[in-house]
């Protein structure tokens, strides 16, 4: 963004000489023109590139329909084996909640007992 305004200076300067700029102007276009050709004459020349070779993975569309519904019963298995692992992550997280929330209810009823303590000892200096 710095840039912009060190070319609007130079625009500014160049303002007085439109033939200066019409100069610039078609250098530019020749340039791009030249690289366009150049480009089209490399294309032209170049080697197609060869066929990709196939991958190592076994692929499903030439194993076959017996294959296919095999690995499909083992995707099955191995999201019931998932669920499981689902659940048993499920009732662990209830487990720390329910801790959890009985050792907030045993500090709670610690910091009353303090405060009953501490307005009793209170009362006691106070008389």
């Amino acid at each position: 963004m710095g840039d912009v305004g060190f070319l609007k200076a130079i625009f500014d300067s160049l303002a007085g000489f439109p033939v200066l700029q019409a100069a610039v102007g078609a250098l530019i276009l020749l340039g791009g023109l030249k690289l366009m050709l150049k480009a089209d004459k490399i294309k032209d020349t170049a080697v197609a590139p060869a066929p990709a070779p196939l991958p190592d993975a076994p692929q499903m569309h030439l194993q076959g329909n017996i294959a296919y519904l095999d690995l499909q019963r083992e995707k099955r298995g191995l999201q019931r084996e998932m669920r499981d692992h689902l659940g048993k992550v499920a009732e662990c997280v209830r487990i720390i909640r329910e801790e959890a929330r009985r050792q907030t209810e045993i500090l709670e009823s610690i910091e009353r007992e303090q405060d009953v303590q501490g307005r009793a000892r209170q009362r006691h200096h106070d008389d």
